[in-house]
């Protein structure tokens, strides 16, 4: 059987810590992505943001960013991913996958890790897979086709939760929309982490941030936003390539870019979020959805491997 990799632990990274490698990573492929002209922010793809297909979570702060850059440079057209721990264990039931030639795994972490007062959204990394702050995710697409399909058929069941959190999303905007949010507390916060991050260290990031926002915002509600997205893509690809230089010149380290641009872009990643909120409020059907799939998931009768591939 394949071995999946799971956790950060006993992990040759050439130095770097896991909290570095994770930036390190993101880095590389946001610069592929800005010298190919493949940056996923323009991406008209729908159901494209981020999920991790065992728990049935949409996946929406840093590691958003990071799983998205890397599906991006490297030509997944699905963004669906699964812990590597639950590969390893759900083989012994499908029989044994694999994954394509040159294939790898992306970390993704938690930094609340263990902090339970703090929201449960923040917490997902560690809800599944092996239960580690610093996990390794793998792409669907970089599965062969026979262990894609079977990975797919074992956790059909949490393919309905996309479009149910869209709908439910949509709502909520609408309503929003027809409202004033100057006076909303976390409105106005969200808007103000915007500005604060539109640039770093004196390069302007603004447009690159307002694209990541509105990707954002298409997906969480569907295909139905019309913006301005294709009118600043070249500013857009010029910042982030001012971002590049600085790397290649040695003022950064990859992974002290890759901090720079995570932060930054997670300030849009969070105003997509009170944007499509009831009320600005951060509620709305989402984790009702994924406890949904959580529980059928838990509840799932013990399939034989026949069942599974057929």
């Amino acid at each position: 059987m394949t071995n999946f990799a799971s956790d950060w632990k006993n992990f040759d990274s050439n130095g770097l810590s896991a909290d570095q490698f994770f930036y390190d990573q993101l880095y590389k492929s946001f610069a592929e992505n800005t010298r190919n002209g493949t940056l996923p922010f323009f991406s008209r793809e729908p159901d494209s943001v981020p999920r991790e297909l065992s728990t049935g979570k949409i996946i929406n702060d840093e590691n958003l960013i990071a799983l998205e850059q890397v599906a991006a440079s490297r030509g997944y057209k699905s963004n669906v991913w699964i812990y590597g721990n639950e590969l390893n264990r759900i083989q012994k039931e499908t029989g044994a996958l694999n994954w394509k030639k040159n294939a790898s795994p992306v970390l993704c972490q938690t930094k609340y890790f263990g902090a339970t007062h703090l929201n449960e959204q923040n917490l997902y990394i560690s809800e599944g897979g092996s239960k580690q702050k610093n996990q390794y995710l793998y792409n669907i697409d970089s599965l062969d086709e026979r262990s894609r399909k079977a990975v797919l058929k074992y956790y059909e069941r949490t393919q309905e939760v996309n479009s149910a959190y869209q709908k439910e999303n949509l709502k909520s905007f609408r309503s929003n929309c027809l409202e004033n949010p100057g006076h909303n507390e976390n409105f106005a916060k969200a808007r103000e982490r915007v500005k604060k991050y539109s640039s770093i260290d004196g390069i302007d990031f603004s447009a690159a941030v307002d694209c990541h926002f509105k990707h954002c915002l298409q997906n969480s509600i569907g295909n139905g936003l019309k913006d301005n997205r294709e009118a600043n893509r070249n500013s857009c690809y010029r910042q982030c390539m001012e971002l590049v230089n600085k790397v290649e010149s040695g003022e950064y380290k990859p992974y002290e870019a890759g901090r720079k641009i995570a932060r930054a872009l997670e300030s849009g990643t969070e105003f997509q979020r009170i944007a499509v909120a009831k009320n600005y409020n951060l509620e709305n059907a989402k984790k009702i959805e994924e406890l949904k799939v959580a529980e059928a998931n838990i509840n799932r009768p013990y399939r034989r491997r026949s069942d599974v591939e057929r």
